[in-house]
């Protein structure tokens, strides 16, 4: 098996933290690989080298994010295969990588909803389910949602006791209350079941608001101005305003305390109807620019829950923790019979959806004696993009290694974008820091072969002091930065300096700003294509966070004579010159 590996080791030519991943043994492995550092590769070499040890294919489980990452990792395993079987220099080495590759279509490697499916097929009577079941997709789930919802709504409405939480809230905010709580059905089960107090969760929903860097930080910058700083940065008007939010901001903070919710609801309402007014300082004033920053906060934040924003909303009363408390009973019941109908229509489908899979194989697996069934069919289980997964993937993926030091882990927790869909970054920061507890190894991927030496430079240097480089225990989702390494030291052939340069543009409101930022641009390229920087318009490629940002460009790009082309992300015929 030693030939075998080192034949799969030259095929990969791996860095040497890459080859400490591939190959390290007998202990649970956590690997943080920053973009472009080479994980997949690095990944397909750990599953074919444990293959060349001797391990059986079917006891080798990869478990990827996405079909089409499970199908690329399968063709780039296959791939490996055929070109060791194709190099082999005896007919013993031809004999072992043939058969693995013509082996490769019984594999374990897919998605952690597939193998969640594998486990309760093979389980049907304990899982209580008919093992004939299809799996709903993600588009059909959202489609079968929306109409339990609306057909849960018209239900309501026709009966009398949901009457006081139609005149609580509107139609609409009723239909986004029960989608939000169909979505996360296995978190808001958890939840609803509890005996709720509605004061204590508001009182720790609030203190958890006032911790958020938005309230916090711009409260801190108005508190750091002594009387005298703060009469010459704001004027007297702006200054006896700040000061008299700051006195009810304190007492609203004291009431909070005290756990007097009410009072210190109303003290918050106060503070942002009478003292948040942006109608006095000079531009240039710094005071009136936290004011300003904490009142988005707020209106963001803490206007859910006590009001302010809008002038005719009322402010906190005893009587509205009674409404909440009766809503919050009401809620909990158009909870339930929205469930029984979601779990009717299921049924009748034949069909489970991903979070059926995910706490069925999780509740299976806390069987020992499946668990210990499984584990025995495990000689090692590998899975990718970890900063993507729950807290329930963690409890399948685990109960499946066991303690064997079989579990192997891939992930980068600033590259984590998929919060929307139940994905906890940190998961996988607290699985890295248990696996080093339990003398399990954790290894740095921090060279990128995507960038050369002078780009990265400039994004570290831009980076660091934007994310900072300390965990924040107030913000659990945020990842510190790290640096990365640039394998390539200079740029490739006709890349020229700057590497990066920025346009900036602003104005009063975000549209103004973005319009501004678009003529900018669209004249700074007219410049680079007079100086011949440029030499043809299809050398150059606008990315935008999201297509709403295409018009202020389409429009400067149209004002300046530049000839462009819009790939838009809806499709054609959703595209506005279209429909």
């Amino acid at each position: 098996s030693e030939v075998f590996v080192k034949q799969v080791l030259e095929e990969f030519n791996l860095t040497d933290d890459q080859a400490e991943a591939a190959l390290a043994r007998w202990q649970d492995v956590a690997v943080t690989a920053g973009a472009g550092s080479g994980k997949t590769s690095t990944l397909v070499a750990r599953f074919v080298t444990l293959l060349a040890e001797g391990l059986d294919l079917r006891r080798v489980i990869a478990v990827t994010f996405s079909e089409k990452a499970a199908l690329e990792m399968r063709a780039r395993v296959r791939q490996t295969l055929a070109k060791l079987y194709a190099k082999a220099g005896s007919e013993e080495e031809s004999r072992f990588w043939g058969d693995l590759n013509a082996r490769m279509d019984s594999a374990r490697i897919s998605t952690i909803h597939s193998l969640c499916a594998e486990i309760l097929r093979a389980h049907p009577v304990e899982a209580v389910i008919d093992p004939r079941f299809e799996v709903l997709d993600e588009s059909q789930t959202a489609i079968l949602r929306s109409e339990v919802v609306d057909d849960t709504l018209n239900t309501l409405v026709s009966i009398p006791e949901f009457e006081p939480l139609f005149r609580l809230l509107d139609s609409m905010s009723i239909r986004n209350l029960l989608e939000t709580l169909l979505v996360k059905r296995l978190e808001a089960a958890e939840v609803l079941d509890r005996d709720i107090d509605p004061v204590k969760m508001i009182t720790a929903q609030l203190a958890r608001i006032l911790q958020r860097p938005a309230i916090q930080e711009n409260l801190s910058s108005l508190r750091s101005f002594s009387r005298h700083a703060l009469l010459a940065d704001a004027g007297e008007r702006l200054a006896a305003q700040v000061e008299s939010m700051l006195e009810i901001w304190k007492e609203a903070e004291a009431a909070l305390a005290d756990g007097d919710v009410i009072s210190a609801a109303q003290h918050f309402y106060t503070a942002r109807r009478n003292f948040m007014a942006l109608n006095f300082g000079s531009k240039t004033s710094l005071a009136k620019e936290s004011l300003s920053l904490l009142r988005n906060g707020y209106d963001e934040f803490i206007d859910p829950i006590c009001a302010g924003k809008d002038s005719k909303s009322e402010p906190p009363n005893a009587e509205s923790e009674q409404n909440y408390a009766a809503a919050l009973q009401l809620v909990k019941e158009a909870y339930n019979l929205m469930l029984n109908g979601y779990r009717a229509a299921l049924t009748e489908r034949l069909v489970l959806d991903f979070d059926d899979l995910e706490q069925g194989a999780a509740d299976l697996l806390q069987d020992p004696a499946i668990q210990a069934l499984w584990q025995a069919q495990v000689d090692a289980i590998l899975v990718d993009e970890f900063q993507d997964t729950n807290q329930r993937q963690r409890q399948i993926v685990e109960a499946l290694a066991g303690s064997g030091g079989r579990l192997f882990v891939v992930g980068d927790a600033k590259q984590s974008i998929y919060r929307f869909r139940q994905a906890d970054v940190t998961v996988f920061r607290n699985l890295r820091r248990d696996i080093q507890q339990r003398d399990g190894r954790s290894v740095d991927l921090d060279t990128t072969f995507r960038a050369h030496a002078a780009l990265l430079a400039g994004m570290n240097d831009l980076l660091k002091d934007i994310m900072g480089d300390e965990e924040d225990p107030a913000r659990p989702f945020f990842e510190p930065f790290a640096p990365l390494r640039a394998f390539h030291k200079e740029p490739g052939e006709g890349i020229k300096e700057p590497h990066i340069e920025f346009v900036y543009g602003s104005g009063e409101k975000a549209e103004e700003g973005r319009s501004s930022a678009a003529r900018a641009l669209a004249a700074r390229l007219l410049e680079l294509k007079h100086e011949q920087q440029v030499k043809s318009w299809d050398e150059v490629t606008l990315l935008f966070r999201s297509a709403n940002s295409f018009p202020p460009y389409e429009n400067a790009f149209e004002e300046a004579g530049i000839p462009f082309v819009t790939v838009a992300g809806k499709g054609f015929y959703e595209r506005a010159e279209i429909r």
